[in-house]
């Protein structure tokens, strides 16, 4: 073949390759973007790029959006790509229609495809903008990742073998082993870098090699590996399957986990929020709420955060700022990068595999609630088959999940499978509350599903408390109470023949045989005959016969016998715990979770209370619950209401005395009385009780609402709802909720009722605001939102 002939099928061939080049596909999988803000998935929608494949015909941008589920997502038609100061048009819209808001049925996530018209061969960069509209999508710079590593700052990078992010390198600094670390020295020859890292007397050398199709060898500290860097919102699939089933377990000794953080280029409406970074944690047993953890964060959004924690828990990171849910282990170290700008969220750790999956597929919510109250039984059974199909279509998301992500962590897939199991049996427990009667089908079914099958430890989920509460609760009712009405009437006297024999048995008590069978007569005819229909003459009549009997006369002579009766005042505090106990033995547990079921018992009693246990009850405590954490937290509650109930408010001018209103008993009549001093001053009124979980969380905040509400010369009025004198002093001493503008009534029962009614009060806590004449207002005047009642007070000034 001559030279020119050569030349000639050559330059021939080249420009079929060209060709070819051309109408050939290109593909960015999982590009990197330089500004992405819509990465939360929960508050706001996530957005994320995972792929865009560009030909001759047009640009296709691959975008995945989440939300909340129900929640409203629109794609306008507004929206373009642009490249190099020119726009390129949007063309059409697949899986959602274009410009109509769209619920995110499907647990609140959707992949669509958007088209475009064609970028230019060879674009290496570009943004996407769902137009020019305030508040519309923007994801900026836009790049293939394998291109993008070609600048090493900023950027985060992950082993290839491993599947970790091990090392971040940003404009200021590092981030290597969950720490922030300073450059001391940077070189660089071409496109490889020698990094010397210092961090207090620490030194690292990283040794960076050059960019190959976006992966970089890279020596740290004198071990090698191959890197990729991270371009998308959350870490990719890992490399491997890690099969590992469980979960770290202290058997509930308290450990702690260190959590270094850094929020990076947070927007002002966030730095706003204040300087702390707020953890919750679930893994308080014998109380419903969480345990909560606090950081200041620098100038930077950085911090460093101890966490204490019983066992390995589920927790909930600062939702004001980032909505991140997933488990921590004791004695973990883990870093987060959550990068506002970037719209990057990482973790870092040692063993922190399974806290980027939960970043990568976060839990779906499985959730059921009643459609009506006062469900039948059919309603109530439909309601059961509800909640089983939202946790039947969380797993069947689950498993589509696992195969489209084969190597996803077993220990994701049991946490998951946990707490949609919890979620479930606590949606059903719920539920009862509207039911008319509950369906022994539904109990069973909850005892096998969920009380047979806990998790371990039983700190992993944080509904397993309120379900296990609540399950435990519903047995004790069905069996130690009779209902009269909405009211229900505790059959304590069942438990009175099994105290006695006890102390009988230890040679404590002198009791015959005959003597305890009368006790256990009474108790039978009292559950039978307490409660009486008035359309049931017959019954009111045998329950008037019962009550007049000479049994129950003799039952009375009986406990008011000297002995009797100081055991019986003794025990009664522990009467709830006996019946509990009792359930808990027919139903089964191992003793940690009798021990926490019992100590939450006595717990939600201080809380209710708020006093201190009495002497017998703590020495109950001290032989009887065996787990030490158990045991620690009752101390720690004596402790604390000890010490409230010894500090001396009696002096105080808050604490007023009802003698001017003894004799009244007209509701209205009642509060004119005690605003009377007050005329010519706004007062708020507040109506509260003890035993009000939500009150209390309310009175908590009080110096903060004074403070706030200063300028108005308000005078803060509380009337407290059946409540004994004691707990009604230590709440208000707990709470500090006293001062010279403030003043605590509490009522007799009747006529705290003649001013409920007189109110209309329906719930608890209720706010009434007063003007200065003495008017009741019909206004929103909840002290909870402190600017909503600012502004209202401001459009009051005379």
């Amino acid at each position: 073949m001559t030279t020119k002939i050569k030349t000639v099928v050559a330059a021939s061939l080249l420009l079929f390759s060209a060709l070819a080049a051309q109408a050939k596909t290109v593909v960015w999988d999982h590009p990197s973007t330089e500004e992405n803000s819509e990465i939360e998935g929960f508050f706001s929608p996530l957005l994320e790029v995972t792929r865009v494949e560009f030909d001759k015909a047009e640009t296709r941008l691959f975008l995945h959006l989440a939300n909340r589920p129900e929640s409203r997502v629109k794609i306008s038609s507004a929206s373009y790509l642009l490249a190099d100061g020119k726009q390129y048009a949007f063309k059409s819209l697949d899986g959602m229609e274009l410009d109509k808001e769209t619920y995110l049925t499907d647990h609140g996530v959707a992949d669509v495809v958007l088209h475009f018209e064609p970028l230019p061969a060879g674009t290496k960069r570009f943004d996407f903008s769902e137009g020019d509209s305030d508040g519309a999508w923007k994801l900026l710079g836009i790049e293939d990742a394998r291109t993008r590593a070609s600048r090493l700052f900023p950027s985060a990078w992950r082993n290839v073998e491993t599947g970790n992010w091990d090392i971040g390198f940003y404009d200021d600094f590092a981030i290597y082993d969950c720490q922030f670390w300073n450059y001391k020295r940077r070189e660089q020859k071409g496109d490889t870098y020698t990094i010397t890292l210092e961090n207090g007397s620490q030194e690292v050398v990283v040794r960076v090699g050059k960019n190959k199709k976006g992966l970089r060898n890279m020596d740290i500290n004198g071990k090698a590996g191959k890197f990729g860097l991270i371009g998308s919102i959350t870490l990719p699939d890992y490399p491997q399957k890690d099969t590992r089933q469980g979960f770290k377990d202290t058997h509930y000794q308290t450990d702690t986990v260190t959590l270094v953080g850094w929020l990076k280029d947070m927007p002002k409406r966030m730095k706003d929020e204040g300087d702390e970074y707020k953890v919750s944690v679930y893994d308080n047993l014998f109380n419903v709420n969480p345990n909560e953890s606090y950081a200041k964060m620098d100038s930077l959004g950085r911090f460093v955060m101890k966490i204490p924690m019983l066992n390995t828990s589920e927790v909930y990171f600062d939702w004001k700022r980032t909505y991140i849910r997933t488990l921590f282990e004791p004695g973990e170290t883990y870093f987060l990068l959550y990068d506002f700008k970037g719209g990057r969220k990482l973790f870092m750790g040692k063993d922190c595999r399974l806290q980027n999956e939960t970043l990568s597929h976060p839990m779906a919510w499985v959730q059921a609630y009643p459609r009506e109250k006062d469900m039948d039984r059919e309603a109530s059974l439909s309601f059961v088959a509800e909640a089983k199909a939202s946790k039947a279509d969380a797993m069947n998301m689950l498993q589509s999940l696992v195969a489209q992500h084969p190597n996803i962590s077993d220990r994701y897939i049991n946490s998951l499978t946990i707490n949609y199991n919890a979620n479930e049996g606590k949606s059903i427990m719920q539920g009862r509350y509207s039911m008319k009667e509950v369906p022994a089908e539904m109990l069973d079914y909850v005892n096998r599903q969920h009380w047979q099958q806990p998790p371990r430890p039983y700190t992993l989920c944080r509904e397993f408390r309120t379900f296990m509460r609540d399950y435990i609760y519903q047995l004790v009712a069905d069996r130690y109470y009779v209902s009269a009405g909405r009211a229900h009437i505790s059959l304590e006297q069942e438990m009175y023949p099994s105290i006695l024999r006890k102390y009988r048995d230890a040679g404590r008590l002198q009791i015959t045989d005959e003597e305890l069978a009368l006790m256990d007569a009474y108790a039978n005819g009292y559950k039978k005959y307490c409660v009486t229909n008035p359309e049931d003459a017959e019954h009111a009549k045998a329950s008037e016969a019962f009550f007049a009997s000479d049994l129950v006369k003799q039952f009375h002579q009986l406990y008011n016998r000297a002995d009797i009766k100081k055991i019986l005042t003794d025990e009664r505090p522990l009467l709830g715990i006996y019946q509990q106990l009792s359930i808990l033995d027919s139903i089964g547990c191992d003793q940690d979770l009798r021990d926490i079921a019992v100590a939450s018992k006595i717990s939600e009693t201080i809380d209710q209370n708020r006093q201190p246990l009495s002497d017998f009850v703590m020495q109950y405590i001290q032989e009887n619950v065996q787990l030490p954490a158990a045991r620690d937290h009752l101390n720690a509650q004596q402790e604390k209401f000890l010490a409230i109930q010894r500090r001396d408010i009696s002096k105080s001018s808050s604490l007023k005395k009802a003698e001017d209103v003894a004799d009244m008993s007209d509701g209205e009549k009642i509060l004119q009385k005690l605003i009377e001093p007050y005329r010519g001053k706004l007062i708020l009124l507040d109506i509260w009780g003890t035993w009000c979980g939500p009150c209390k969380e309310a009175l908590s905040h009080s110096q903060k609402e004074y403070e706030r509400l200063k300028e108005y010369d308000l005078v803060f009025l509380y009337l407290a709802n059946n409540s004994s004198d004691e707990a009604w002093k230590n709440v208000i001493k707990e709470y500090e909720v006293t001062g010279d503008n403030v003043v605590h009534y509490n009522l007799p029962r009747a006529q705290q009722n003649a001013v409920e009614n007189f109110l209309q009060v329906h719930a608890f806590p209720t706010y009434k605001l007063i003007d200065r004449n003495g008017n009741v207002l019909d206004v929103n005047a909840d002290p909870r939102n402190l600017d909503g009642l600012a502004r209202l007070l401001e459009s009051m000034k005379q």
